[in-house]
């Protein structure tokens, strides 16, 4: 196979320039990403790695900046990108670099929708290559430098094989009359954007086990929880590496008013007392102030009566789901998500041309089932 071929790496914008000329010759090219989440709170691409047919690269986006001669080339819609479990890459290229990609192929997607039990890329090169690729450096600092050869061969394996496998599974795609179906939720995972939210303090209820505390030791866990937060932007380091969840909640239970109180406190080590004891005190205290009547309630899910024949509805699309899935031998919310089925249900349409006016529905379905769903929904129980 392709492994252990030479590879470029690249660190300067005249680098970038070759390499966007390189890939503009090629119709066709793989890429992965190696990012900084496990470790940063603010997380950043460290790593690019491209595949094309005749060479491998590897970009240090920490060393040079200005990636837009490559946004340039992976955006020609005549060019396909190859990629595996391309959600985060899209949104984190795009939010990074302004990379906007026109035509991709995700070979994670398209083993779903072959009925793939298991996607991931490593057990797609064994499953067609009889490649085991190592997971050692997978939660690796990636913006540390430099990096070793063994990480980035690591890294270069995300992309050694995409371009053969790509062909296996488009052919499968296309001898099951599903490639269709495949390209247009390539499209679709195109327009992504990144939407991760800023910290509020009521995100505490995702906490686990905060719903298990008494009211004033939740008042105490959305202080606490607002107290890491600043630190671990203060610091860029993810909250949980700051403060394990399991800590913040024993801080709630407990309440420790004093230094000593806060030895006792399992997951709280002497290192974090002396960096941000006095913090993690005073968030305390915060949390025994509030009033009663300020103290936090649970949210509460939005529970809509709704339209009856709807939810009727609903329900009959459920059971064709549960049955065509298995027929098809396909996960259920690979065929039809819940939020389609949702959407199906609330349309009220009554034809198929309805359908096709129905915000949320993918034309492939519509073609596919837009018939079945429609002789269902108008069908008397």
């Amino acid at each position: 196979m392709r492994s252990q071929r030479p590879y470029e790496w690249i660190e300067t914008p005249e680098g970038v320039s070759a390499l966007a000329e390189a890939i503009d010759r090629e119709p066709i090219v793989g890429l992965d990403s190696e990012s900084d989440s496990f470790h940063h709170y603010q997380e950043q691409v460290c790593l690019l790695q491209f595949t094309t047919t005749e060479r491998d690269y590897v970009v240090d986006p920490l060393a040079v900046k200005d990636l837009s001669a490559l946004a340039r080339a992976l955006t020609d819609p005549g060019r396909e990108v190859v990629m595996n479990g391309a959600d985060y890459d899209i949104v984190c290229l795009k939010r990074d670099f302004g990379i906007h990609f026109r035509k991709i192929f995700d070979t994670a997607l398209a083993a779903q929708f072959l009925g793939y039990t298991a996607t991931g890329l490593s057990a797609l090169l064994e499953r067609h290559f009889g490649v085991k690729v190592s997971k050692h450096h997978q939660r690796d600092e990636w913006f540390l430098r430099p990096l070793s050869p063994s990480q980035i061969d690591y890294a270069l394996n995300d992309v050694r094989y995409l371009l053969p496998l790509r062909d296996r599974i488009r052919q499968e795609l296309i001898d099951l009359k599903r490639l269709e179906w495949a390209e247009e939720e390539f499209e679709t995972l195109t327009r992504r954007e990144w939407t991760r939210e800023t910290f509020r303090p009521d995100d505490f209820w995702r906490i686990r086990g905060s719903r298990d505390l008494t009211r004033r030791e939740q008042a105490i866990l959305r202080e606490l929880a607002v107290m890491r937060d600043g630190r671990s932007r203060a610091v860029n380091r993810p909250p949980f590496k700051v403060i394990s969840d399991h800590a913040l909640t024993e801080l709630a239970r407990h309440r420790p008013r004093t230094i000593a109180g806060l030895k006792k406190i399992r997951g709280i080590s002497d290192l974090m007392i002396r960096r941000f004891g006095e913090e993690i005190i005073e968030a305390v205290r915060r949390g025994l102030t509030v009033h009663d009547q300020d103290l936090p309630f649970p949210p509460r899910g939005e529970r809509r009566k709704g339209d009856p024949l709807a939810n009727k509805r609903l329900e009959m699309l459920k059971e064709w789901r549960h049955r065509r899935a298995a027929a098809l031998k396909l996960d259920p919310g690979v065929l039809a998500p819940l939020s389609t089925l949702k959407v199906l249900a609330g349309s009220g349409a009554a034809t198929v041309d309805a359908l096709l006016t129905v915000a949320g529905l993918t034309r492939w379905r519509i073609r596919e089932f837009g018939e079945e769903w429609i002789q269902l929904m108008n069908r008397k129980r």
